[in-house]
């Protein structure tokens, strides 16, 4: 046992952990796989209907709708959508969205409620429909729009990270205790501006609707836009809350960098989304005449929302030479994160055109020029094939690094040092040249390392602890083998609590029990004073395609250390932390620590002085409050990451 901090187990990691609810599903599910013998449900009944929900939604501009691949159906696993007991919220599994609720001051809302109330989701006719049909005012279709985008973006992450994401746990941070919402909401109709949001201590994404100005093209003066018919807005915003379910500390801004990389990360998401939907991208390829460089509203951003808004056909450019070290940049977290966005999209491009290039070959006898005319339809749809597939991989890379990205702190160089450390893992040669596309953007932009590291992928992979294999052996936790983990279904579901508990309660043993000297040393913990929490906040397993299309499976586990003093109530301001990946047999394959400087001690050095600076800054203002003295997190910090 150690003589040093005790690590514990966050009341957190116990609320990521499978609901009564979600057992009372997954039974029923299994029922209706497998219906007794007598039972013989009628026509309409729940066990005859589809194995999919279609429904249509706006892939891109809401105004661009009659346009080819401007509309598109998407399919969901289906679950019945049921109306709350007051009737204000359409509820799923997952998501509830919000409805319009008719009241004196808000009497615009008494038709849209008799349209609302009048609202059959769950009739053969509906179903049989894809849904209700596009509309710029509808409701039903509003809601539509939002849960069936948002479910998509669900599917994507969890498809990417190999494992459920728990959205709507909420944080008190006066009791220092963790509850968790029955349903993530998504609230279309809430507040007259144009803006959205993600709102952490409702669970809720806010999306404001407003009145378009006169000059905008598609909608007439003075009508009414929906921020919640912007495919982009929705997946930017609920983006931020599925980034925030995954990484919660990384709203903690303990540098420009920080929430910064929560905008671009949201913006890069929504970007790479889009080119899931092959007729879409197909049609901008014929239009573009296979100059990815032109691809329209492939290559804006919330284009509706930004023109109608007072924008411009950019919500912010995707394309552009902006500069990490410009004294033009700023610390504004929407203009500082358009510099990793425009980096990663240069990499994007620089791949996505390699890719293209041998098709063009082909189609041009070796010219590489495309005769005058129309773009033959199977060229057209042979580029969009391989710049989706691009696409895919990009979001993909981006979100698995995730897990291999420290626990808080995160730089724009950190986040790259992220991507390469996961994609050596899954690939392990880079036939391609990708992760070299990536190293090339980001030098490009100026976005460099403060430690001295190269551009080369054996530089910015994390390296284990130490050296050898012994030290290596000492941060092995058997108890995350597979062998030993009693999983419920597959390695990517939820646990149940009392299953939770007793993992965590042993990683928590081992650490602090013979190998507790390296745990200490690893996370800075030597010589650490009663002012210092050490906490297990998330212990996560995965099963996601791993190297050579085979099926990864693993645990991500996170340890986050605060330092309290009379000048800093939050613990952020001396903090380490480590975000730990293990395989199947519980041996470590991947270490990021934060801070990364070789001998860094919790509360040592000059991190202080930098985050108290920063913290008196224009933008640290934000998030910092100094109130009697001592440095707390202002609660609102979601707020400002809006889409504007």
């Amino acid at each position: 046992m150690t003589d040093g901090v005790v690590i514990t187990v966050s009341p957190r990691v116990l609320r990521e952990v499978r609901s009564a609810e979600d057992e009372a599903d997954e039974r029923k599910r299994a029922r209706d796989r497998c219906p007794a013998a007598d039972t013989a449900p009628g026509i309409g009944a729940e066990t005859d209907m589809p194995m999919v929900r279609r429904m249509r939604i706006f892939a891109i501009d809401p105004t661009a709708r009659s346009d080819r691949g401007g509309v598109v159906t998407v399919s969901e696993p289906y679950e019945p959508l049921e109306f709350s007991g007051d009737g204000k919220t359409l509820r799923g599994r997952r998501f509830a969205v919000t409805l319009p609720v008719w009241s004196e001051d808000k009497p615009q809302w008494r038709s849209v409620r008799t349209i609302i109330d009048a609202m059959k989701p769950n009739s053969i006719v509906t179903i049989a429909d894809a849904g209700y049909p596009p509309s710029l005012s509808d409701p039903r279709f509003i809601a539509q729009m939002v849960y069936a985008t948002a479910s998509q973006l669900y599917g994507t992450f969890r498809k990417a990270l190999g494992r459920e994401i728990v959205l709507g746990l909420m944080h008190d941070p006066a009791t220092g205790e963790w509850t968790r919402a029955d349903r993530f909401h998504l609230s279309p109709w809430e507040t007259e501006e144009a803006q959205a949001w993600f709102d952490p201590a409702r669970a809720c994404v806010v999306f404001g609707y407003y009145k378009a100005r006169s000059d905008t093209v598609g909608y007439p003066p003075g009508s009414r836009v929906f921020t919640a018919l912007s495919h982009d807005v929705i997946v930017h915003e609920m983006t931020h809350a599925l980034l925030d379910a995954v990484k919660p500390e990384f709203m903690t801004a303990t540098h420009r960098d920080v929430l910064a990389f929560h905008e671009a990360f949201a913006d890069l998401v929504a970007i790479f989304q889009r080119y899931s939907y092959g007729e879409l991208v197909a049609a901008q390829i014929t239009e573009a005449r296979g100059d990815i460089e032109r691809l329209g509203v492939l290559g804006s951003l919330a284009r509706t929302f930004s023109e109608t808004a007072g924008g411009g056909a950019t919500l912010r450019p995707l394309i552009g030479d902006l500069l990490y070290d410009s004294p033009e940049i700023g610390d504004e977290p929407h203009q500082l994160g358009n510099v990793l966005v425009q980096a990663v999209y240069r990499a994007f491009q620089k791949v996505a055109g390699a890719r293209i290039e041998g098709l063009i070959a082909i189609a041009t006898n070796g010219s590489g020029i495309l005769p005058r005319g129309a773009l033959s339809p199977a060229l057209a749809q042979e580029i969009a094939a391989r710049l989706g597939k691009t696409a895919q991989m990009f979001q993909s890379m981006l979100i698995r690094a995730l897990d291999y990205a420290p626990p808080f702190g995160i730089t724009f160089f950190t986040f790259l040092r992220a991507v390469i450390s996961a994609d050596m893992r899954l690939v392990p040669v880079d036939d391609e040249n990708i992760r070299v596309a990536w190293m090339e953007a980001f030098r490009h932009h100026r976005i460099f390392p403060s430690d001295g590291l190269h551009y080369a992928e054996e530089q910015l992979a994390w390296p284990l602890p130490e050296n050898t294999p012994e030290d290596v052996a000492a941060f092995d936790l058997a108890m995350l083998s597979f062998a030993q983990t009693a999983f419920q279904g597959n390695p990517g579901d939820l646990l149940s609590l009392d299953i939770a508990a007793i993992q965590a309660a042993r990683v928590a043993a081992h650490m602090n029990g013979e190998e507790a000297a390296a745990w200490q040393a690893l996370l800075g913990l030597e010589g650490a004073g009663s002012e210092t929490r050490a906490d297990i906040v998330g212990l996560r397993s995965f099963a996601r395609p791993g190297p050579g299309g085979m099926t990864e499976f693993g645990t991500v586990l996170e340890v986050v250390c605060r330092s309290f003093t009379d000048r800093d109530a939050s613990g952020f301001m001396g903090a380490t932390g480590a975000s730990l990946v293990y395989d199947s047999a519980g041996r470590l394959m991947s270490c990021a620590i934060e801070p990364q400087q070789a001998g860094a001690v919790i509360g040592g050095g000059g991190r202080r002085e930098d985050i108290e600076g920063y913290a008196v800054s224009k933008e640290g203002a934000r998030s910092w409050l100094l109130k009697q003295g001592r440095w707390q997190l202002r609660p609102d910090v979601a707020r400002g990451l809006c889409m504007r």
